[in-house]
């Protein structure tokens, strides 16, 4: 098998296999936190998303690294039944490379949606706030 074939047999396994709803859930979680921990900067008008970069940190250790070698040999789309030791050393590092290249990738777009979340919250609280600002502190006369 040319190796472009094996790499692209070897990441369709792993994007069919990715648990969205878990990734899903490490965004809002991220969100809701980042939220939490900057409330009285939206609460005093100077919150602004965290970047791209320290959204990614914030995310990195919780999108779950999930390569399994042997779940790879016995339910991966290649054949590695043929291989002596070294070379399947050889296969299992290079599939293994080839996962941590799709965990970064995952770890952005998770990044990407908590991004998404984190303005949804924080839109949704800074209409509140302004909600109970013009029911508390407007002039009624």
């Amino acid at each position: 098998m040319k190796n472009k074939e094996f790499e692209i047999r070897v990441m369709q396994y792993f994007t069919e296999n990715i648990n969205l709803q878990k990734n899903w859930e490490v965004a809002k979680e991220c969100a809701r936190e980042i939220i939490d921990l900057r409330f009285n900067d939206i609460l005093t008008g100077n919150f602004d998303i965290p970047s791209p970069e320290e959204l990614q940190e914030k995310v990195s250790g919780k999108v779950p690294y999930e390569f399994d070698s042997s779940d790879f040999i016995n339910n991966g789309p290649v054949d590695l039944t043929g291989l002596d030791g070294d070379m399947l050393s050889d296969a299992l590092k290079t599939i293994e490379s080839i996962y941590q290249k799709f965990h970064q990738a995952q770890t952005k777009i998770v990044a990407k949606a908590t991004n998404k979340v984190c303005s949804h919250l924080s839109d949704n609280l800074k209409n509140e706030i302004s909600q109970i600002k013009s029911k508390y502190l407007s002039n009624k006369s």
